[in-house]
């Protein structure tokens, strides 16, 4: 998941005109915000530090709806575009987002059915 959010960190770098404010800022944030809570994350399961299960749950929930809803919203800002490089980085962005919303998605379901 990290690196899927780094590639459409620097995706978005090359393809940043996303139409409007709104996405824009939403993919921007949702981005950025995530690259720093899975690194933070990855670094605690590296020292061995308990991620508490509820908090897990809350940030793959709240990974799938903001990956999934930038991903729609700059596919819809992009796709009627003329077909330059801009928009070919963009599309893949927003591809890249969705699968990324997914495997949180995923991620959602498997920490809810952990049992311990």
């Amino acid at each position: 998941m990290t690196c899927l959010t780094i590639a459409c960190t620097v995706l978005h770098y090359y393809s940043f005109d996303d139409g409007d404010l709104v996405t824009g800022f939403l993919s921007t944030g949702t981005f950025c915000g995530y690259i720093v809570i899975l690194t933070t994350v990855m670094v605690g399961y590296l020292m061995k530090a308990h991620v508490h299960r509820r908090l897990n749950l809350f940030y793959s929930l709240l990974g799938c709806a903001l990956f999934l809803t930038s991903g729609v919203f700059i596919i819809e800002a992009w796709e009627h575009a003329f077909r330059t490089r801009t928009r070919d980085l963009a599309i893949t962005k927003g591809s890249i987002a969705i699968i990324n919303g997914v495997i949180f998605l995923m991620d959602t379901i498997f920490t809810f059915r952990e049992r311990k």
